[in-house]
């Protein structure tokens, strides 16, 4: 074997300090970044704060006191909502993406998808490899569990998502959790050939997973928070405004002369100055990028906002596109923001809505319920299956139990309750 040194010339992008800052902070919702920035001035005695501007401004009917120091109360956000949010950044193609919505819209109560996988791809046109495909991206998605077909397969899923390289628990996992309930340790051990202190510790750290991923919306989980977006009608166009009397305002305090001090010092208040500016530098960066996805959104939506029209079908790889940027860093753009308008607070990202194909063109998640609901107002007793048929004939392709789903998540009984 003969050995020689050679020089390369390789291509790479490495994120500078100034970039990481700013992602670090865009993903921040306002509460978030202003307890950053004032912790970061606590230690940073170049870095100074002004303090957000708390004032009454009376833009819509009963918002009175919402521009003060009270929060107001936002719906919780659905499992299937954070879900189709984190799957708009996988690289599925079109037919694999609608498999993993499918497999989504088809979770139960626990977060488990125990339909058959075969349906899914014979819905979608899609052979066995490529259904798998699909239900791995929906299992690699958050929260870790989500999507299993079975309790084994809820906790090998967690423990690959913690990094778990012994095979012992994953074994446990599959084939001994009747002897993991009765605490048989020492019959475990025996069976994997592993000694019983660390049988014990394998059952210790199965036991601390979660059994499953509750898919039933919680009243109680409801957020108190203060949005970033306001949204106003201005005749027949809107107004985006990012409200920046929520935001604090960092700068660089230049009081420090370094002409007097010793290298030491001098080094460290350079090194804090620098520091300061990229904090000042991405709190501008996360205002820009804000704004600007919001705008873009809202562009899309107007139809939401000024007559109450179903939401159009948007991905945050749309948005992307149009903004020239990533889509995680829309992702990160939308994290935990909220838009308030004349109808109420929203999460930012609840206006990203799956698209569902139809005759001509493509339909949301939303035209959906609104459908649903409409047709229930008029014919109350109508069944899971008289209300796919009947979207169907409107063009949207649909399964029954993506209707049922619709209807249990709009808290709407089924119909054998209804009728009595």
């Amino acid at each position: 074997m003969r050995l020689s040194v050679e020089q390369k010339q390789v291509q790479s992008q490495i994120a500078s300090q100034q970039m990481q800052q700013a992602l670090f902070l865009l993903s921040k919702s306002a509460w978030e970044l202003n307890e950053y920035v004032r912790e970061q001035a606590l230690e940073n005695p170049v870095l100074e704060a002004r303090e957000p501007e708390w004032q009454e401004r009376d833009l819509f009917p009963g918002a009175a006191g919402y521009y003060g120091e009270s929060y107001e109360k936002a719906a919780p956000e659905t499992l299937a909502e954070k879900l189709f949010g984190q799957l708009d950044l996988k690289k599925l193609g079109k037919e694999e993406l609608r498999a993993a919505k499918e497999i989504i819209d088809a979770l139960d109560s626990r977060g488990y998808f125990t339909e058959s996988l075969a349906d899914i791809a014979r819905l979608c046109g899609l052979n066995g490899t490529q259904a798998k495909h699909a239900l791995a991206a929906v299992q690699s998605l958050d929260p870790a569990g989500v999507g299993a077909r079975s309790l084994s397969e809820c906790l090998c899923l967690q423990l690959e998502r913690m990094g778990e390289k012994e095979d012992a628990p994953y074994r446990i996992a599959r084939d001994y959790l009747e002897e993991l309930a009765r605490g048989d340790y020492a019959g475990i051990a025996l069976a994997l050939g592993i000694p019983a202190a660390k049988s014990r510790a394998y059952c210790a750290l199965l036991r601390s997973l979660r059994p499953g991923v509750s898919n039933i919306p919680q009243e109680e989980a409801a957020q108190y928070v203060y949005p970033e977006i306001l949204v106003e009608k201005e005749g027949d166009a809107l107004r985006v405004i990012l409200d920046e009397r929520k935001i604090i305002r960092p700068f660089v305090n230049d009081a420090y002369e370094l002409c007097d001090l010793d290298s030491e010092t001098k080094a460290y208040l350079q090194e804090r100055r620098a520091m300061a500016k990229r904090i000042v530098q991405s709190v501008e960066l996360w205002k820009t990028m804000l704004r600007r996805v919001a705008e873009k959104i809202i562009l899309v939506q107007q139809a939401f906002f000024l007559v109450g029209e179903p939401l159009c079908p948007l991905k945050m790889a749309d948005v992307a596109r149009e903004l020239d940027v990533h889509p995680s860093t829309v992702s990160r753009a939308v994290a935990g923001k909220y838009l308030m308008c004349e109808d109420g607070i929203f999460p930012l990202k609840s206006f990203f809505s799956r698209s569902i194909s139809g005759r001509g063109k493509n339909v949301s998640g939303d035209y959906i319920r609104r459908s649903i609901r409409e047709m229930l107002a008029r014919e109350p007793g109508l069944s899971d299956n008289a209300i796919t048929e009947r979207l169907q004939d409107r063009g949207a392709k649909i399964a029954r139990r993506t209707v049922a789903k619709y209807r249990r998540e709009m808290g709407i009984a089924s119909s054998y309750r209804r009728n009595k």
